[in-house]
C-alpha cells in the first residue's frame, strides 16, 4: 500500500472544486436512484393486491415505502459520493485534513446536484403526486362538494334522494319526465340549498317547508312522508360530506408524513453522500483498490 507525500506543486494548481468527478457521482447517483426505485415499484406491486382481504394492508405499504426510499438515497448516494472522492485529483501539499474536507465537499455537492436531477426527471416525468396533491387541495377548498371525482358530490346525491317519486305514486309526466330546463333548475337550486347547509351545518324552517313541497309535487307523497324523505336527505348529505372530510382528512396525513419521510430520507442521502466522498478520498490516497465482499473489482 502507498501513500501519496508532499510535493512542491503549488496549493493553486490545484483548484478547490472539481466539477467533472461532482457531476459524474451525481450522474451515477441519480441513474442508480431511478433504477432502486423502479425495483421498488416492481416489488410493491407484487406485495398488494386491488382484492379484498390479500396483499399487504395500506400501513404495512406505506412502511415498505418509507424504508424503501431511505434504502435508496443511502445507496445511492454512497455510490455517488464515492465516485467523486475516489475520481478527484489527488493534493497531497494541502494537508490530510484539508484534503478530507474537499472530499467530503464534493460529495456534498454530488449530493445537490444529483437532488436536482432527480427533481428534473420527476416534473418532466409525469409529476403524478403534485396533480394528486392538487386535486384534494381542490376538493377540500371547495368545502368537499365535489372532493372526490369517482362519484357524487353529497349535494347533488341528496337531491336525486330528495326528488325520488314515491313508491306507491303512479308514473305520470309531472312526477317522472319534468321538462328538462324545469328540472335543472330545481336542481341546482336545491342543490345550492344544500351545499348551504352543508356548510351552515343548519336547515332552516323556511328552507325546510320549501323541500317539503317541492318533494310533494314532484313525489306524490303525503306532507309527513314529504318531511320524513327531507329529514333523511339532509342527514344522509351530512354524512357523505363527513365521509368525504375523514377522506381527505387521510390524504392530507399521508401527504404529510410523505414529505417529512422524503425530507428525512435526502437528509440521510446528504449524510451518506459526503461520507462516501470521504471514503473514496481516503482509497485514494491510499491506492486501494475498490472490492465488493472482499474482492477487488477495479
Amino acid at each position: 500500500m502507498t501513500t501519496l507525500t508532499p510535493t512542491s506543486a503549488s496549493i493553486g494548481s490545484f483548484p478547490s472544486i472539481d466539477w467533472a468527478p461532482v457531476f459524474a457521482g451525481a450522474i451515477g447517483a441519480a441513474a442508480l436512484g431511478l433504477v432502486f426505485i423502479a425495483f421498488g415499484a416492481a416489488i410493491g406491486l407484487t406485495l398488494t393486491s386491488p382484492w379484498p382481504g390479500s396483499g399487504l394492508s395500506l400501513v404495512a405499504t406505506g412502511i415498505f415505502v418509507m424504508y424503501w426510499t431511505a434504502l435508496v438515497q443511502i445507496l445511492s448516494f454512497a455510490a455517488g459520493g464515492y465516485i467523486a472522492g475516489r475520481l478527484r485529483p489527488a493534493a497531497a501539499e494541502i494537508g490530510k485534513d484539508e484534503r478530507q474536507f474537499r472530499d467530503g465537499a464534493h460529495g456534498f455537492l454530488v449530493w445537490g446536484v444529483g437532488v436536482v436531477m432527480m427533481a428534473l426527471v420527476t416534473a418532466f416525468g409525469g409529476g403524478v403526486a403534485a396533480r394528486s396533491g392538487s386535486t384534494v387541495a381542490a376538493g377540500t377548498a371547495a368545502g368537499i362538494g365535489a372532493a372526490s371525482q369517482n362519484g357524487p358530490a353529497p349535494a347533488d346525491y341528496a337531491v336525486d334522494l330528495l326528488l325520488r317519486p314515491g313508491p306507491n305514486t303512479p308514473v305520470t309526466p309531472t312526477t317522472s319526465a319534468p321538462p328538462a330546463s324545469n328540472d335543472a333548475a330545481i336542481r341546482q337550486e336545491i342543490g345550492r340549498l344544500f351545499s348551504s347547509v352543508i356548510r351552515n351545518r343548519e336547515l332552516t324552517v323556511r328552507d325546510r317547508d320549501y323541500l317539503v313541497t317541492v318533494v310533494q309535487a314532484r313525489s306524490g307523497l303525503s306532507p309527513t312522508d314529504a318531511q320524513q324523505r327531507v329529514t333523511e336527505a339532509v342527514a344522509e348529505a351530512r354524512n357523505l360530506e363527513m365521509r368525504a372530510r375523514e377522506q381527505a382528512d387521510k390524504a392530507r396525513k399521508a401527504s404529510v408524513l410523505t414529505a417529512f419521510t422524503a425530507a428525512a430520507a435526502l437528509m440521510i442521502g446528504l449524510a451518506v453522500a459526503c461520507a462516501g466522498a470521504a471514503l473514496g478520498g481516503r482509497h485514494r490516497d491510499e491506492n486501494t483498490p475498490f472490492s465488493v465482499f472482499g474482492r477487488p473489482v477495479w
